[in-house]
């Protein structure tokens, strides 16, 4: 929100790309995420460690209360388990760097396996141009590290204080995906095109009230 406000101030928009990392822990690449943690100079103890923690794994399929024989998993950072979140943020680590590197201005931001980008240009359509520029090169980088993004959930935003929509689309591969005319959420957050947060407001009091 700061570096919206920032954008404004300089009689310019800014936009968001909200972009869903598929069957996020299933797909970490066990060579690719010791990679990574060298290049970000973790220890090699730690690595090791980790590299035995994704290790020996299997799985059973149950189904209709049969379960089935167990097969070895090659791929997979174990759910439930209170290293996952960290080491799948290592491995996610790699694609803001190759992104920024690729697209000047553009910023990242990740919660988990939900990734944004943001960017800032004179109107609508610049910012739509830097934002699929930014979808590319993460579409690059998730081909090459063994990640899938959901397209379907994939959302755009823009910030401004425009009276009227804007047509400008976001290129994610095959798609355009349209700016939203109303608030984005994410993630738990409603953000309207002019950042007051009301619909956001409006939606948690509705909520709370739900409660009582």
């Amino acid at each position: 929100m700061n570096r919206t406000q920032h954008a404004w101030a300089a009689k310019k928009v800014a936009g968001a790309l909200f972009m869903d990392v598929k069957s996020a822990f299933n797909n970490v690449n066990k060579s690719h995420l010791g990679n990574r943690m060298q290049a970000l100079g973790i220890g090699p103890d730690l690595n090791r460690w980790t590299g035995s923690f994704m290790s020996d794994r299997q799985v059973k399929l149950v189904q209709d209360g049969q379960t089935g024989e167990a097969n070895p998993v090659d791929t997979g950072i174990p759910q439930g388990s209170p290293v996952a979140p960290i080491l799948f943020t290592t491995y996610l680590s790699g694609i803001f760097e190759k992104v920024e590197t690729a697209v000047p201005g553009i910023r990242g931001l990740s919660f988990v396996d939900d990734i944004s980008w943001w960017a800032e240009g004179a109107d609508s359509r610049a910012v739509a141009a830097k934002l699929s520029t930014a979808a590319a090169a993460s579409i690059e980088w998730a081909a090459e590290n063994g990640v899938a993004f959901d397209y379907g959930k994939t959302e755009a935003a823009l910030f401004h204080k425009m009276r009227t929509a804007s047509t400008a689309t976001v290129s994610i591969g095959t798609n355009d995906v349209p700016f939203d005319k109303e608030a984005t959420r994410w993630p738990g957050v409603w953000l309207d095109a002019q950042l007051t947060l009301k619909e956001h407001h409006a939606t948690r009091i509705k909520e709370g009230r739900g409660r009582q």
